[in-house]
């Protein structure tokens, strides 16, 4: 057991609802993969009610690495995000989905490159070696959404990254302590990258491999995605060039 008054120096993330039989293999999985480092995994759960409060409870009585936070309702990944960074303690702060969409093997490569300097390393599905994994037509569906909206995105804000919605990157705590973001919902993902940019950050991208989950539902609706924050992505375009124009800013 590690002990939960040692400083972490890597933080882990994980938004969830409803997402207990994922989480069970996920914790340990990370803990493994990281087994030479000092973490801790702080799980911002979300209204719950397939029992992930009392086993998250438990698992952070006996285990000095999970550190629970919760909520009445939910309010968002962005929101449920920006809840997990504020609490980090570590220099390096990671984020990944719950659901094991994503290998948790792309954990010590995303610390690794911020260690080596980068200031935010983004995991992506559509950069050469990455994947997406569709073996249905309505995954088939999202993945090729996913994929021209990233083409839409990356061709308006030309800073190197080909995936700005995923939810598997690392950032130095000093960054995040730099932005300041408003967004609510999967927007969020994307105004952090926007923000850093503009901020000057080191960005970097790294393949990763998405798969289908294995347990539970899906909690994007895509089609409403679209619609309710079509504007607001387009408002971070603008936002991106007007600070370009006005600073000059060096794209890496």
């Amino acid at each position: 057991m590690r002990s939960a008054l040692a400083q972490p120096s890597v933080s882990i993330v994980l938004p969830t609802h409803n997402e207990l039989r994922n989480l069970k293999l996920l914790i340990p999985q990370i803990v493994s993969r990281l087994k030479n480092k000092s973490i801790e995994v702080i799980v911002v759960d979300d209204a719950s009610t397939d029992g992930s409060k009392p086993w998250l409870l438990k698992q952070s009585k006996n285990n000095g690495v999970v550190i629970p936070i919760f909520g009445n309702k939910l309010l968002g990944i962005g929101k449920a995000l920006k809840r997990g960074y504020s609490q980090a303690k570590g220099d390096c702060i990671v984020s990944i989905d719950a659901d094991l969409s994503f290998d948790s093997k792309i954990i010590p490569k995303l610390v690794s490159e911020v260690k080596q300097g980068y200031d935010l390393v983004l995991a992506s599905r559509h950069t050469v070696g990455g994947y997406y994994e569709a073996k249905t037509w309505d995954i088939k569906r999202k993945r090729l959404i996913s994929y021209l909206s990233n083409l839409i995105l990356r061709t308006l804000i030309p800073i190197g990254v080909s995936d700005f919605s995923a939810n598997c990157r690392a950032m130095k705590k000093s960054l995040w302590r730099k932005l300041v973001l408003h967004e609510k919902t999967n927007i969020w993902l994307i105004e952090m990258i926007v923000a850093s940019a503009i901020g000057g950050a080191r960005i970097r991208e790294l393949p990763v491999s998405f798969i289908d989950r294995r347990f539970g539902i899906s909690k994007l609706r895509l089609g409403r995605e679209i619609v309710s924050s079509g504007y607001r992505v387009v408002g971070l375009v603008v936002r991106y060039w007007i600070n370009r124009l006005k600073k000059n800013l060096t794209i890496e």
